[in-house]
């Protein structure tokens, strides 16, 4: 990976003389940003380009290449791999674009190149992306004509998309944000995000990564990545359908699309999902300040008007304005020339013009220990304010890092002073007073997110029967068929869930004899292989109190099925006792395509997915995790004993969490489970799964 980044020697592959050729532009990007490296140029009608020659092959070079940048026509791109291979050349950059994303022809040619370059092993970026930045050595590909338009900084870059990477690092040069380095990862045919990550993660001159993706490929490894890393991660993931909807054959698929996954998954291992360029722009700005640990703040104001803006916006963002003991409010009013403003939080400063006091008074404020922050908002009109100005904001930053507190400045100006002040100092200025507040809560949650992602949680490992449950798994899959209704229940106790335990009918008569031997009232399901959802087409018979009922209910339910289901085989019915008292729930999961096993919990029985109200994590999971899902009900302090109700079984239904968790990742080739519903009792009566649906992966033929 060093070589893609910080090449010595590179050949720039479909360069001419033509002011409009693209490779052109290329060669003269490295020379603008001061690559420090030798640049070969490679094109099949030679000549030269700012006094350096053009070769007609990469062969013709007569030294050796640590990197090539490629950017001629697809069908001539595997030809020019195979003579980069027999250069030696090992690493690549393919910028050319028509592989398989423009059909079936790209495709055959994106067959030839992965078989070149996994002949010579070559590693490459792309292709169909604009390339590489790297600040630290001058080394820049993209194929646009660049000029150095973006100050060297701490922020790195991955996108999926060369067009919104290059508008990222527009909006970062109008902020004055610093660029470390910059890669467009195309169609990630050989190097993919996760790998581009790892290198950034370990590259000393990132302190901050940003990545735009259209799709992820490996969700479990971009977790693992993001729980090691000490550097903030920060990922807009666009591309948020939800055909997952379209083919959900159980209540956990519905209520668990692609896109929630990815919250879930990003939330686990401390990344933080971007959605908009301004909230990008307010994280990247306060990521340089100290991290917030608390949400009380001092705003400190030189303008009145702009105080009490600032004191709403506080309010509105959730932050608190803390108390100023009334020794630090006599001091700070000794600077005053009139007692004409009432001194609190926050401070109002319109009687002082002195730059110096001000700094004064930051640095005091900072030394509260009920202070975690401080707000700072400046108001520059006259052109002489601008110098002392920028020295006062660059003093601010260092008052923070020296406090390890943040400062976050506002300043009102006019635009080409604000440009300026961006341009001159490496400290975060916001222009918008509740963008300011706005990025310090960003900081706040961010903290805290990376606080929890960096602890150590346990991931508890029960003992269960994990090889009778492999043997019904591969007795089902060999019929080609999903696990039946009570083979569901049976792998649910071989894995310590509790259920209602019944007993399997086959016609009338052994249904009534089952009631009787189970007691009175029962419950009575359909076992059938095609039918996910029983309670809608009358597969569900409830309070049944007698052998007449049980009988009816059988005939009436198999007709029923009979005429919803006409081809549908009918392994029989289920009779169960009827379990009374307690809260019904909905406990799950699924094998999701990039993240493997994410277990759900919700509301439960027949409405579930019509509220909605359901909370996700990715296993295995933690007891905290487990926990957190349960608070995250909605209406789970009813769970907790809320208002001096009964407190439900709370550490019952946290160990059938967990044991779901273990069943999930045990078995991959469980695409979807329902426990639904799973009835919860109150404290210390535990928990039980009245019904069970187990969706099985289909064997490969």
């Amino acid at each position: 990976m060093q070589n893609i980044f910080d090449p010595h020697s590179v050949a720039v592959v479909g360069v001419s003389p033509n002011p409009d050729n693209l490779g052109r532009n290329i060669m003269l990007n490295l020379i603008d940003f001061g690559f420090d490296g030798i640049v070969y140029g490679v094109g099949p009608k030679g000549g030269a380009i700012a006094t350096r020659r053009i070769y007609k092959s990469v062969l013709d070079i007569p030294d050796h290449v640590d990197l090539a940048v490629i950017l001629i026509p697809a069908r001539f791109v595997p030809e020019v791999m195979e003579e980069c291979g027999q250069k030696g050349i090992r690493h690549a950059i393919i910028e050319t674009a028509g592989f398989r994303e423009y059909g079936e022809a790209g495709r055959k040619i994106e067959d030839q190149l992965v078989a070149v370059t996994k002949k010579y092993d070559i590693r490459f970026v792309g292709p169909n992306c604009i390339g590489v930045i790297n600040m630290e050595n001058g080394f820049c590909v993209p194929f646009p004509r660049l000029r150095p338009f973006i100050r060297a900084g701490e922020v790195s870059i991955i996108s999926q998309s060369g067009g919104v990477g290059l508008a990222i690092l527009n909006h970062m040069s109008g902020e004055g944000i610093g660029l470390n380095k910059f890669v467009s990862a195309g169609n990630m045919l050989n190097i993919d995000a996760e790998e581009l990550l790892a290198y950034l993660i370990a590259d000393e001159g990132t302190r901050v990564i940003f990545i735009y993706l259209e799709s992820i490929r490996n969700g479990r490894r971009l977790m693992e990545l993001a729980r090691a890393s000490t550097k903030p991660i920060m990922i807009f993931k666009s591309n948020i359908g939800q055909m997952g909807r379209s083919i959900a054959a159980s209540h956990t698929a519905s209520l668990s699309n692609d896109d929630r996954v990815v919250d879930t998954a990003f939330r686990q291992c401390g990344i933080t999902r971007i959605h908009d360029v301004t909230t990008l722009s307010n994280y990247l700005k306060t990521l340089k300040l100290p991290p917030l640990k608390g949400k009380r703040l001092a705003i400190i104001s030189r303008s009145g008007g702009h105080a009490i803006i600032a004191a709403d916006a506080c309010e509105q963002v959730g932050f608190e304005l803390a108390e100023f003991p009334e020794q630090f409010i006599r001091e700070i009013e000794k600077h005053f020339r009139a007692s004409v403003i009432k001194l609190t939080n926050p401070l109002d400063l319109g009687d002082l013009f002195d730059l110096e006091v001000y700094y004064r008074i930051v640095d005091d404020t900072l030394k509260q220990e009920n202070v975690d922050g401080v707000v700072f908002l400046h108001t520059s009109v006259a052109q002489t304010d601008f110098e002392m100005t920028s020295i006062l904001v660059n003093r601010l930053g260092e008052l923070g890092r020296t406090h390890n507190k943040p400062v976050a400045v506002y300043i009102s100006a006019n635009a080409e002073d604000i440009s300026r002040l961006r341009a001159q100092t490496d400290f975060p200025v916001f222009t918008h007073v509740v963008e300011t507040f706005r990025g310090l809560k960003l900081d706040y949650e961010h903290a805290l997110l990376a606080e929890k992602a960096d602890a150590l949680e346990v991931i508890p490992e029960f003992s269960v029967d994990k090889a009778a449950v492999a043997d019904m798994i591969k007795t089902a899959q060999s019929e080609n068929r999903d696990l039946l209704l009570d083979e569901a229940v049976d792998v649910l106790e071989r894995y310590g869930i509790p259920t209602v335990r019944g007993l399997k009918a086959t016609n009338a008569t052994e249904a009534q004899q089952a009631a009787e031997n189970l007691g009175f009232p029962v419950a009575m399901k359909i076992i059938a292989e095609h039918i996910s959802h029983k309670s809608d087409v009358g597969g569900v018979q409830l309070n049944l109190r007698n052998g007449r009922d049980v009988a009816d209910a059988y005939a009436d339910m198999i007709r029923r099925i009979r005429a919803a289901y006409p081809d549908a085989g009918i392994d029989g019915v289920l009779v169960q006792p009827m379990a009374v008292g307690g809260r019904e729930l909905i406990l799950g999961g699924r094998q999701d395509r990039q993240f493997g096993p994410v277990v759900l919990l919700g509301l439960g029985g027949i409405f579930v997915e019509i509220f909605e109200q359901a909370t996700l994590r990715v296993a295995p999971i933690s007891a905290a995790e487990a926990r957190a899902m349960v608070e995250e009900l909605h209406g789970a302090q009813i769970l907790m004993g809320a208002r001096g109700s009964k407190r439900f079984d709370i550490e019952a239904l946290l160990d059938a969490i967990l044991r779901i968790s273990q069943l999930l990742v045990d078995f991959p080739q469980i695409e979807e489970l329902d426990v639904n519903p799973l009835r919860i009792f109150h404290e210390n009566e535990g928990c039980s799964a009245l019904d069970a649906r187990i969706i099985l992966g289909r064997q490969p033929a």
